[in-house]
């Protein structure tokens, strides 16, 4: 379907309000994206790992950029590559900085070595390097292949994360039986909270979490995941590929999940108790449907036929989108910056016909799907934010910065804080915003 909004000729097909968006391409040369790079993504899978030494291998910048993730700022060591080193290579000073951050860092259990621009453009062997050096010191010294340029967004670096972590962490710690009643959660990142809820509601199942990645992940727990009865697939496009090759490694069947809304939280709950042969312990879900609803009760009648613009990262936006819509608002377009053809597939099954998905929109795009469909809120990463206030639109910043928004809790927690920004009398003076009452 044709769409009367300014853009380039290239970009037509990534906009769509009947079928699917084109995705998973590299972004026209001179736009400017909300992408990240392959490195952010790889950081954004094992930055919180936090009994790994994470070195960086290529200009300090690198390093910079990559220690804060998700609002949270984590260590990282840097070979701080320099012109000389580019020029006449940095194998030697990539051992020594190997052996100074074990020796700084003795407590490390594993050392992660993330290759970028710099170090991938002169065919530095990190391999050889990495193996050599987990020889001397008798640690796991694991290289993670991820030079910005060699996908075209974070995504990508998630799947090298995956890569990583199923060849070097995944299945080490020795065969056994599947622990009762168990899960691996792939793809949940603990934002503000959100694991502790979703393992609140798992333990009225009476299920374990045995590792989640990487929220709350540690070397011995990525060793032991794979006794696991079930994967949980949280997020699709970081947890995808790793339940499907630990299915075909180690026998471990997955189920994809959404913690996100209260019929998402439901369902998926049930669908746990089902493959636990347990559905009698969730028969206190509707009560808890309740009672979220009249928790959430003042706010959802101020919500009530607002609309909504959703654009952040990928696999969420169906169950986030669905999340909204039971705050009885309207998503008057959804999009994500690296989206694959699933997560589009399942926003439209969540969102229907005429709502326009969008990947990798850029923000000329964004500014004017403001201006076109006015919502009273749009959603999305940080980076969209200010562009949003200029044009006197409420955002909310998702991955969230205050509550947990996962489980019963998490959604009063969203309405009341959805609820919060649109009512701020601040709005009223914004020229040309939409009227918050």
């Amino acid at each position: 379907m044709e769409l009367s909004v300014d853009m380039l000729p290239e970009r037509r097909q990534h906009m769509q309000r009947v079928g699917l968006p084109a995705c998973n391409r590299p972004t026209i040369p001179g736009v400017v994206s909300q992408r990240a790079c392959v490195l952010y993504g790889a950081r954004w899978m094992l930055a919180a790992i936090k009994d790994a030494l994470h070195l960086i291998h290529g200009p300090v910048g690198c390093a910079y950029y990559s220690e804060t993730v998700r609002k949270k700022r984590y260590e990282v060591f840097s070979t701080a590559l320099d012109e000389k080193d580019i020029i006449f290579g940095a194998g030697a000073k990539l051992a020594a900085a190997i052996r100074e951050g074990v020796r700084l860092r003795p407590a490390a259990t594993a050392v992660f070595v993330y290759t970028t621009c710099a170090a991938g453009l002169i065919g530095e062997d990190v391999t050889a390097i990495c193996r050599q050096a987990e020889a001397n010191l008798g640690v796991p010294v694991v290289p993670v292949n991820c030079p910005g340029f060699c996908g075209v967004s974070q995504g990508d670096g998630h799947e090298a994360a995956v890569v990583a972590l199923l060849e070097h962490f995944i299945g080490r710690g020795g065969d056994g039986p599947p622990l009762a009643k168990s899960v691996n959660i792939l793809g949940e990142y603990d934002i503000q909270g959100d694991l502790k809820e979703i393992e609140r509601l798992l333990q009225r199942l009476g299920v374990e979490v045995l590792c989640a990645v990487s929220g709350r992940a540690t070397v011995a727990g990525l060793a032991r995941a794979h006794r696991a009865g079930l994967n949980l697939v949280h997020c699709g496009r970081t947890g995808r590929r790793l339940a499907l090759e630990m299915e075909e490694r180690f026998g471990i069947p997955w189920r994809k999940v959404s913690f996100f809304g209260l019929a998402e939280t439901a369902a998926a709950l049930r669908t746990i108790a089902d493959f636990f042969h347990c559905p009698e312990k969730a028969i206190w879900l509707e009560e808890e449907i309740e009672s979220a609803r009249e928790k959430a009760s003042p706010y959802l009648e101020r919500l009530a036929g607002k609309r909504v613009g959703l654009f952040f990262g990928a696999s969420r936006m169906g169950s986030m989108a669905r999340a909204f819509r039971e705050l009885g608002m309207e998503v008057v377009f959804c999009g994500s910056q690296f989206g694959c053809r699933e997560d589009y597939a399942e926003s439209r099954s969540r969102l229907g016909r005429e709502t326009l998905l969008v990947d990798d929109a850029h923000e000329r795009e964004l500014e004017e799907f403001l201006h076109r469909y006015r919502p009273h809120l749009l959603v999305g990463g940080s980076r969209e934010q200010y562009m949003a206030h200029k044009l006197g639109v409420p955002f909310l910043v998702f991955p969230q910065e205050t509550a947990p928004y996962a489980g019963f809790n998490g959604f009063v927690n969203l309405a009341r804080e959805v609820a919060t920004f649109i009512g701020a009398p601040v709005w009223r003076l914004a020229a040309g915003s939409p009227a918050p009452g």
